[in-house]
Formats: structure tokens, C-alpha cells, sequence
């Protein structure tokens, strides 16, 4: 009786499958045609290029097809026959390479990209699946899976701290999502590999980030174009191009003990440094100055960061500032020394971010965010060395603090800066060390 149920759900089986055959056998023996006939064409090398690379596009399409057909098919095989000589526990390698690629095509960037990050048990078993798939459905409708890919463990690091603080600056709200239209900015791998990680991955993301003015008018966004090949930002104009790794100056710098630039010393390929010509001025925009009066930044992220501060100050105010205090830099131990010549990309202690820039004349600056997206407020210190600082000066650093925190209430108006405005003066005590007297106290050296 068993055996008279399985032959007839056997036939059941073949029955549904024959017509898919043998269609399938029809159209394979007519595409085998028409390549013969392609293949001894005269004329094959005078088709157009379009109509080349459409036939190209399809041979690679219905390759991948063909190969999941074969692998669906080989487990199918492999499955039934294993399961009537040794009946076993089913594991998650065992799943048909079929129905997971059915879940990858129907699936979303995001739902794409936890399924890799799921448990580590969960993840060993599916690879092999996913690799031999390489998924080719999320991919086509993703557009580029190899852009999250890119760059490994914080291959992304650099563009989330540059969004969170522009979430932090009012710009825009996390999460970001990435869509379809965000992936098509590059057409091809090699389009996203020709430039450096940060700035292609940036392309993706920075028309999420948009500028307002107090009125809530949209005032730009921060977006980076590429044009031939340049690649410019908030505008698609010839003035707002970035220069990549630019000529630096090199004046005498005795407080850094290379003898290369600090930017080129600690320079990142993946987030290089870029000079730009644009800055924000009040009742009028964004607006490009002369080449000769352009920052250098000590990489692109460290840029847009700048920008995105700029436009907090000018654009929306807000902002109290703490007098620039004069401090020679080996006071107290040399703490403030010690800062100006570590890297330009490592923020002080419990500060989220931090830029560095300097301009032809030979001013310089670190600019340390003091605030996260959590903090009611922005506050951020800058220690600068003014232009024409040598071995024959006084080697002195100018420290500045800028906050929105609400002022203390019951405090006079005249009262010091730290009581003021206890909050940031609390963050600024943890980043100056032993020179936090000096700064925010008031004491001699």
C-alpha cells in the first residue's frame, strides 16, 4: 500500500515537472541556435555597442539563473537520496539553496545585511548558501551589496561619526536609510573603488543631510557630486570642488617632531586630506573664497565636519563663546603640547569627534567636540596656534570654548564661564588636564 502511494506521488511529480522540461529543453536548443548563428556572423564585429553589452547583460543573467536551477536541482537529488538510505536531523545546511534564495531576493538592503550579521551559528551555516548564491537577487535589487561590504570591521566608521554629528547639528535624523536611488550614484564597482572610501561612501549618504536656516528654509545639503574628475560638494558648481591630498604648506613647525607634515605624516588613504574654498557667511550662503585663503583639512570627513559646524554657528546662532585664553603650551607638564602633536584624528578623551585644519599663513588649529546627540546642547573647544608661530616665539596656544548650554539660572551675567555654564565647563575640565586652572580659573602658569 506504501509503495502504490509513493508510485503514484512519483507520477503526481513527473507529470508536473515534464512540461517545465521539456519547455525549457525547446527554448535551450533555440537560444543554442541563435548563438551558432551569432558566433558565425560576418558582421558580429560591427554590432552595436549597446546592443552588445544588452546581450552581454543577459548571457550573465541567465547564467546565474541556470546556475541556481543546477544547484536547486543537485540538492533536490542529494536530499532525496539521502533520505531514503539514512534518515537524520535536518540542519541548516541542508536548506535548499532555492527557498533561501527566495528570501534574499524578497528582502531588503537592510534585512539582507542582519541576516549576515545574525548569531555566529546561524551566520557559519548560512554562508556557504549565501556564497555560492552570492546573492545575486538582493544584489539586483540593492543595486551594489559590495558597498556595505567595502572596507570590512568599520569600513564605515568615519560616515557614521560625520552623521551623528550632523544629527547632532540639527541636519538630519538617524537612521539614514541608504535606497535604491542612493546605490545608483555609482554605476559600478570600479565607479566606488576609483575614490577614496569616505568620500564614495559619503555620495551615498549626503543628501540625507540638509542644511536649514532658523526659518526651517532649506539652505543646501550636504551632498558630494562627481563631475568628470572632480568631485564637489553642496553645489555642482566649479568653485565647490575638493582638492584630494593637496600640496601642504611646510612652514617651520618646531612643536611637531616629524619631518613630514602632521597631515601627510598620519594621513589615511580611506579619508585623505582635502583643501576646500567654500565657507558660510551670514545673509548671504555659501560662497567660495580665493585659493590662497582656502583651510587644509587633515582629511575630507574632518571637512565636513567643519561645514556642518560653520553653519550651526553662522547660519543658526545661538552660541556663547568663552574669550580666547593665551596659554604658552608647555605649561603645567606640557599637556597642551602634547595635544597639538598627537594625530589630528584622535579626539581627546570622552570628546566624539575632532577636526584639524590650517591655513597658508601658517594658523592652526584641533577643534574637539565636547557633546554627543544625547547632550541638550553643542559645545565644542579649539586649541589654535596663530600664524607665524617659530622656534623665536613664545610658542603659545589660544584656547576657545563655544556652547549653546542655557546660562545657569540665578548666576550673574558677569560671573566666570565656569559658573556659568557648568555643564560645558564640566566636559572642558576632563580634556584640559592640569591647564584646566589656567583656562577656566583664571591661575598664572
Amino acid at each position: 500500500m506504501a509503495a502504490s502511494a509513493a508510485a503514484q506521488m512519483s507520477a503526481a511529480v513527473r507529470a508536473r515537472l515534464l512540461p517545465q522540461v521539456e519547455g525549457y529543453r525547446l527554448k535551450q536548443a533555440q537560444v543554442n541556435s541563435c548563438i551558432d548563428q551569432l558566433l558565425q556572423m560576418d558582421t558580429a564585429a560591427s554590432m552595436a555597442p549597446l546592443m552588445v553589452a544588452k546581450v552581454s547583460r543577459q548571457f550573465a543573467a541567465v547564467s546565474v539563473l541556470l546556475a541556481e536551477l543546477a544547484d536547486t536541482i543537485n540538492s533536490t537529488i542529494a536530499l532525496t537520496t539521502h533520505s531514503r538510505t539514512q534518515p537524520r536531523r535536518l540542519h541548516l545546511t541542508d536548506v535548499p539553496a532555492e527557498p533561501m534564495s527566495i528570501i534574499l531576493a524578497l528582502s531588503d538592503l537592510t534585512t539582507v545585511a542582519h541576516l549576515k550579521s545574525a548569531a555566529r551559528s546561524i551566520r557559519n551555516s548560512l554562508r556557504p548558501i549565501v556564497r555560492r548564491l552570492r546573492l545575486p537577487k538582493a544584489i539586483e535589487r540593492a543595486g551594489a551589496m559590495w558597498v556595505v561590504e567595502e572596507g570590512g570591521e568599520g569600513g564605515w566608521r568615519e560616515v557614521g561619526d560625520t552623521l551623528r554629528l550632523a544629527e547632532q547639528c540639527g541636519c538630519c535624523h538617524l537612521p539614514v536609510t541608504v535606497g535604491a536611488r542612493n546605490l545608483q550614484t555609482h554605476v559600478t564597482k570600479a565607479d566606488f573603488l576609483v575614490l577614496p572610501r569616505f568620500c564614495a561612501q559619503w555620495m551615498l549618504v549626503g543628501r540625507h543631510v540638509a542644511f536649514q536656516l532658523p526659518g526651517g528654509q532649506l539652505d543646501g545639503t550636504l551632498e558630494l557630486f562627481r563631475h568628470t574628475n572632480e568631485i564637489r560638494i553642496i553645489r555642482n558648481e566649479p568653485n565647490f570642488t575638493l582638492t584630494i591630498n593637496p600640496p601642504l604648506p611646510q612652514l617651520t613647525r618646531p612643536i611637531h617632531p616629524f619631518s613630514q607634515h602632521p597631515f601627510t605624516h598620519h594621513a589615511m588613504s580611506h579619508d585623505p586630506p582635502v583643501r576646500s574654498r567654500i565657507m558660510y557667511q551670514d545673509d548671504v550662503g555659501w560662497v567660495t573664497v580665493g585659493v590662497n585663503n582656502a583651510p587644509h583639512y587633515a582629511s575630507a570627513s574632518s571637512m565636513l565636519k567643519g561645514l556642518l559646524l560653520v553653519h550651526r554657528v553662522v547660519a543658526l546662532g545661538g552660541f556663547t563663546d568663552l574669550p580666547a585664553v593665551v596659554v604658552d603650551r608647555g605649561a603645567r607638564g606640557g599637556h597642551l603640547d602634547s595635544i597639538m602633536t598627537r594625530s589630528p584624528h584622535t579626539p581627546l578623551a570622552e570628546c566624539p569627534d575632532v577636526l584639524a585644519w590650517e591655513r597658508v599663513g601658517g594658523a592652526r588649529a584641533q577643534l574637539h567636540v565636547l557633546t554627543s546627540a544625547d547632550d541638550p546642547f553643542v559645545a565644542w573647544i579649539v586649541f589654535g596656534i596663530p600664524p607665524g608661530d617659530n622656534q623665536n616665539d613664545t610658542h603659545t596656544l589660544r584656547v576657545t570654548i563655544r556652547t549653546t548650554e542655557a546660562p545657569a539660572g540665578g548666576v550673574p551675567h558677569n560671573a566666570p564661564f565656569a559658573q556659568r555654564f557648568p555643564r560645558t565647563a564640566a566636559m572642558v575640565r576632563r580634556v584640559l588636564g592640569p591647564t584646566t586652572a589656567i583656562v577656566l580659573d583664571g591661575q598664572a602658569p
